[in-house]
């Protein structure tokens, strides 16, 4: 027995060096990597606007990836995204996927805790060569490293409902933020139309004006106040993205969009100020005071511009306060320590394969879900990196420009009178609709009455005012005929319906 022993020390040697050596590059979990990290690439085409070339040395992988996150589905995208071959698509991805390469210390520590698990017990309990022969435990007395299952049975429920809630609260403040870049998008858009539509001169002080009236509207004008305003509300949307964006990585950019977009005065002004999103709000309220048109409608206006406000400070709210960190942290320690001795519960339920070796890659796979599951809840706390902010505020500023430049549909009416060109005015019952109607000017006509009409009214004379008598009161009946003849008095409404009697004394 010494001497079979003595012969297969060298083959469980290496059994236990290969297991160590397996997970020796990731006995560090937990720890920031030193030197060079895997790096990402950014996607070359639409196709491939999700994947991540995780091998690539272009890019740092990690924070860096973010940027490249921030997708936006168009009609073919849709089509992938539910196509029926997604679930082999992305069970092929799982060594490629981020999400996991972002897990490599985590796993790699489980991996080396369910390593560590098989040679202690090996030597603590006996193990079996590659040959197939079993051999006695090497180091007698040596306690084997397990755990009961139960333990594990009793606080997975209790683990479970941390990973829920840590999920459930990461996506409310992801959905919040894509909810309130949505509603900046219709707010802006409503903004312009508005200047757009009601863009009018005449009823400034008013509110009206009179039927009839013409005035003319000076187009290059208009397009100009309109297009300043157009700019403004692009700036907001532009600001706060760059406010919730890191300064290294979108302030060079931001300052060259603003310079091209804006006349240089008010560029250098929202470049200059300490928080840009109230200057630019600021630059909105400039640009509608600017526009003619009544106090009401102004005020209609500025009831938007006002929900930019609740965004802005909406945004500031989740960017600035986390989840509370008390609770983040539990977490995060809880599913730690759960997975770290995960591996010596499950020694015992793998006895049947060799020297219990399915251990590690089970325990490998656990990890990198259940780690995946806190991991992906920490990337959509902050959404706002993995959002495509700049790409919604370009959205934004080309929606708005195009509102600007719409004009009201002129109908020309063609001079039969006169072959001289006619000048292009406008109504002012078509303005106060809200959609000039441009018509064509005509000269004033003199209307005359014909002469018979004339000659009846000289010859006719007037006749006596009718008097109407008064009503009559007799005995038990009271009789009013004070409308003339019954004959010609019409007859009362419902009266078919109902009757009048007289009543009696």
């Amino acid at each position: 027995g010494i001497l079979a022993e003595d012969q297969t020390m060298p083959s469980f040697a290496k059994t236990a060096v290969a297991a160590l050596l397996l997970s020796c590059s990731c006995v560090s979990g937990f720890v920031a990597p030193s030197g060079q990290v895997p790096s990402v690439v950014a996607p070359s085409s639409a196709e491939s606007n999700t994947a991540l070339n995780i091998f690539s040395e272009d890019i740092p992988y990690g924070e860096e990836s973010r940027k490249y996150r921030r997708t936006v589905y168009d009609f073919d995208a849709w089509k992938k995204h539910r196509s029926q071959d997604r679930f082999w698509r992305n069970m092929s991805t799982i060594a490629s996927s981020g999400i996991y390469r972002g897990l490599l210390n985590e796993v790699g520590a489980v991996s080396a805790v369910a390593a560590l698990a098989i040679v202690w017990n090996g030597l603590a309990n006996g193990f079996t060569d590659f040959d197939g022969v079993t051999h006695e435990a090497i180091i007698n007395g040596l306690p084997k490293l397990t755990l009961p299952m139960s333990v594990f049975t009793v606080t997975s429920p209790s683990l479970g409902l941390l990973l829920v809630f840590r999920t459930n609260a990461s996506y409310e403040r992801w959905d919040g933020a894509r909810k309130m870049w949505g509603l900046m998008i219709n707010r802006s858009r409503d903004v312009v139309r508005m200047g757009a539509q009601w863009y009018d001169p005449t009823t400034e002080e008013k509110g009206y004006v009179e039927e009839g009236k013409v005035f003319e509207i000076d187009m290059e004008e208009r397009a100009e106040k309109l297009n300043r305003l157009s700019k403004s509300v692009w700036s907001f949307s532009r600001a706060l993205a760059r406010h919730l964006t890191p300064p290294d990585e979108d302030e060079e950019q931001f300052q060259k969009d603003v310079r091209e977009r804006l006349d240089p005065e008010q560029a250098e002004a929202l470049i200059a100020s300490d928080h840009r999103p109230n200057r630019a709000m600021y630059d909105i309220g400039n640009a509608i005071n600017d526009l003619p048109m009544h106090y009401t409608r102004r005020m209609q206006m500025d009831k938007d511009v006002a929900h930019f406000e609740d965004i802005s400070g909406g945004c500031e709210r989740i960017f600035g306060t986390p989840i509370p960190l008390v609770y983040s942290r539990h977490t995060v320690r809880a599913l730690t320590t759960f997975l770290l001795f995960l591996p010596f519960g499950m020694w015992g339920q793998f006895g049947d394969s060799w020297n219990h070796i399915g251990l590690i890659p089970s325990a490998s796979l656990i990890a990198m879900f259940m780690f995946g599951i806190e991991e992906l809840a920490n990337g959509l706390e902050e959404p706002f990196s993995i959002l495509p902010l700049i790409g919604i505020s370009n959205k934004i500023g080309v929606n708005c420009d195009e509102l600007a430049s719409f004009t009201p549909f002129f109908e020309s009416t063609p001079a039969t009178f006169d072959s001289s060109p006619v000048p292009v005015m406008a109504t002012a019952s078509s303005v106060q609709e809200g959609v000039p109607k441009v018509v064509a000017a005509e000269e004033p006509k003199e209307i005359s009455e014909p002469e018979e009409v004339e000659a009846e009214r000289e010859v006719t004379p007037a006749s006596p005012p009718v008097e109407k008598a008064a009503p009559k009161f007799t005995g038990d009946e009271a009789v009013v005929d004070a409308l003339g003849p019954k004959a010609d008095t019409p007859e009362p409404l419902f009266s078919k319906f109902f009757t009048t009697t007289t009543p009696s004394k």
